[in-house]
């Protein structure tokens, strides 16, 4: 994988045309961006980034569902049950 600096990508657009997949980074800063990669592996990456997204959603609605149990406990106790 190659690496991209933001500022080359700026001053020359061009760039992006000839990626396939790379790191774009801030080499200034010293901090990955992100990652670049063509249209042309979609087909391949987006059933893995859909499962992704998937799972990460189905994680947090279980954490504010663990989250609104407690709450429910504590109501209870407070109530005195």
């Amino acid at each position: 994988m190659l690496t991209y600096g933001i500022t080359d990508i700026q001053t020359k657009p061009s760039l992006i045309k000839g990626m396939d997949i790379g790191e774009i980074v801030d080499k200034r800063a010293h901090t990955t961006l992100g990652y670049f990669i063509s249209a042309k592996y979609e087909s391949y990456i987006r059933p893995i980034i859909d499962k992704i997204d998937r799972e990460e959603k189905l994680n947090k609605l279980r954490k504010l569902k663990e989250h609104q149990d407690l709450e429910f406990v504590e109501l209870g106790v407070d109530d005195g049950l």
